[in-house]
């Protein structure tokens, strides 16, 4: 039988918070670890952007990390569930989150990743039309140029427009699917189903949890990279809450 989604509201989305900040500080070490991996990848992909002159291409890059960031929940959950569990999380339980993740949740993780792929080919190509590949833009030109010039204005907001559709597609499906898949409460089709319920069922409170998401996720890859080894876990705990809540065992 397919779980039925529960009623939150706006005001449930700080209980979220403080129960992932609170999972945080249990798990900190190894959470911090976990996270640091996408950490350090993202220390290599954005300034490496920003030195080869191709500065507009972080923020499409940003939002494609939101495409996947699902497929990689599985190792937070794993760390949660061995410290509600009363035991000391370690760097192995994270690899044991993703061995016993059943194979429909890797079939949804190649949607995403599809749609991953699909996102970053489509902005390099757009990115492409409206500027060649000779790189021009290099940090201090994209500061000057974000508020005057018009296609740089309009490439950013054409790609924001494209990706806000495929993050919200993804968000729809996985954001119950993940959890329900992982704790093996239904089948891929139920999940995907019960995922898009909960999220139209609770309308309000979902894209206000969804826009604080990319927000945060935002603001720590392009404006403070450092923060988000601390942002990425506490979210993902936090999004686990809001599972809890939306489909109780």
């Amino acid at each position: 039988m397919n779980p039925s989604p529960h009623r939150v509201g706006l005001a449930d989305i700080a209980g979220w918070l403080r129960a992932g900040w609170a999972t945080f500080r249990r798990t900190r070490t190894v959470s911090l670890i976990y996270a640091g991996l996408f950490g350090a990848g993202a220390i290599l992909l954005f300034p490496a952007t920003i030195l080869l002159g191709f500065t507009p291409m972080t923020i499409p890059f940003a939002g494609a990390f939101m495409l996947i960031a699902p497929v990689f929940l599985c190792g937070f959950f794993s760390i949660a569930d061995r410290a509600d569990a009363g035991e000391i999380p370690r760097v192995v339980d994270v690899f044991a989150g993703f061995r016993r993740s059943p194979p429909r949740l890797w079939v949804l993780a190649l949607v995403c990743a599809f749609l991953f792929l699909v996102w970053v080919t489509d902005a390099a190509t757009v990115y492409a039309m409206y500027f060649g590949t000779t790189p021009i833009f290099f940090l201090v030109k994209f500061l000057q140029a974000l508020f005057s010039d018009w296609s740089l204005i309009s490439f950013l907001l054409f790609t924001s427009f494209m990706g806000s559709l495929l993050a919200f597609i993804i968000f729809a499906i996985s954001a119950f699917a993940v959890p329900l898949l992982f704790y093996r409460r239904t089948d891929l089709a139920g999940a995907i189903g019960a995922s898009v319920r909960g999220v139209f069922a609770n309308f309000p409170a979902m894209m206000a949890w969804a826009l604080l998401l990319a927000t945060a996720i935002f603001a720590s890859l392009l404006l403070f990279l450092p923060a988000f080894v601390v942002v990425f876990p506490v979210l993902a705990y936090a999004g686990r809450e809001a599972y809890r809540s939306v489909f109780p065992d």
